[in-house]
């Protein structure tokens, strides 16, 4: 029987997943100005287009819409006729998974984050893409998304208790009952819980927004400081920023490697005034060669990201976008992308 790994993101990937956002009326409710829906197709194709100059990228469209999206994302981008609902392809699709006789995808039932969208073409996207791909599924007996998993491909699961021990997704489920399917289907030997934060946005906490691996053994987190004039002070996010903060200080990697952490501050200021606007740092993408971040327009802020990132990701390049459309929606970078290990 082939055991099944999940490599680490900075691992070589055979390309990157996208999915393109074709449902206009999830982004221009009433409030949001003319022309919107366009500015976030522009944003998505930018993205893609980007992260193809040092990768393949495989885009997920209606084929009726792959004009549309040819013109936005350019002529290196892969159109494949896969239906979407909306762009978020790291909860989407499947999570790819390596073993001695090639890749295999994990589907985890996506049920929009615990029911809280109308997403049934999103719902079976992940085994469709499997079957497009002609790519062994392996499901998952658990309800999760990508998002909320952070692997180093060395062993070590890191994930929050808020987003997968929840009754959103998997009712009467226990905490090691989860556990234990996570570590079936990703080969992880070690997994870390976080607390995390239910209720209080649509992913109910999920790991990458704050915390991520750079490597085995090294961290990031990114958030928003107390003495900070514009996020400080005593809220849910403060408290679960240190209480994350604690159990990573204690904890040990699938090795046995006490956890090195790198804290990188929330922007302090940006363009947007969406009130689903986040400013972490933390939900940036490993390519091929490069390492793909947000920057808010805050200069100072912006700058500190790049140099941290330059310095965690030596040999890689830096390529630094304004991704705001995507941030207002709820997510960011990591979560509209999903890479295929090489």
């Amino acid at each position: 029987m082939t055991r099944f790994t999940a490599p680490a993101e900075e691992a070589p990937h055979r390309g990157t997943w996208m999915c393109w956002p074709s449902r206009m009326e999830i982004y221009t409710y009433d409030g949001r100005p003319s022309g919107y829906g366009d500015e976030v197709m522009q944003t998505i194709g930018r993205l893609a287009a980007a992260i193809a100059e040092h990768e393949p990228v495989f885009m997920c469209a209606p084929a009726h819409l792959h004009s549309l999206a040819r013109d936005h994302c350019g002529d290196q981008v892969t159109l494949l006729a896969i239906d979407t609902d909306d762009m978020w392809a790291r909860d989407t699709g499947p999570v790819f998974v390596a073993g001695d006789n090639g890749r295999a995808g994990v589907t985890f039932n996506f049920n929009a984050w615990g029911g809280k969208m109308d997403l049934p073409v999103d719902a079976t996207l992940a085994r469709r893409v499997l079957a497009h791909q002609n790519i062994p599924e392996i499901t998952a007996g658990i309800t999760g998304e990508g998002g909320g998993i952070e692997y180093d491909g060395d062993g070590t699961l890191l994930l929050t208790e808020s987003c997968w021990v929840n009754d959103n997704r998997n009712p009467g489920l226990t905490r090691d009952q989860i556990e234990c399917e996570l570590r079936r289907v990703l080969g992880v030997e070690q997994v870390i819980w976080l607390q995390g934060v239910a209720g209080a946005e649509e992913t109910d906490g999920h790991i990458d927004g704050y915390v991520r691996f750079i490597r085995p053994g090294l961290v990031m987190m990114s958030g928003a400081g107390r003495d900070d004039p514009n996020w400080g002070g005593d809220t849910i996010w403060h408290r679960d920023y240190d209480d994350a903060k604690a159990r990573l200080q204690q904890a040990h990697d699938a090795k046995g490697r006490k956890l090195e952490i790198v804290e990188l501050p929330w922007a302090t200021q940006c363009r947007s005034d969406d009130a689903r606007f986040f400013t972490s740092y933390a939900n940036f993408y490993v390519g091929n060669g490069a390492v793909y971040s947000p920057q808010f327009g805050d200069d100072a802020a912006d700058a500190r990201a790049e140099a941290t990132l330059r310095d965690l990701f030596p040999g890689r390049k830096i390529v630094m976008l304004d991704v705001d459309r995507i941030y207002e929606n709820g997510g960011g970078i990591h979560c509209v992308t999903q890479q295929e290990p090489a």
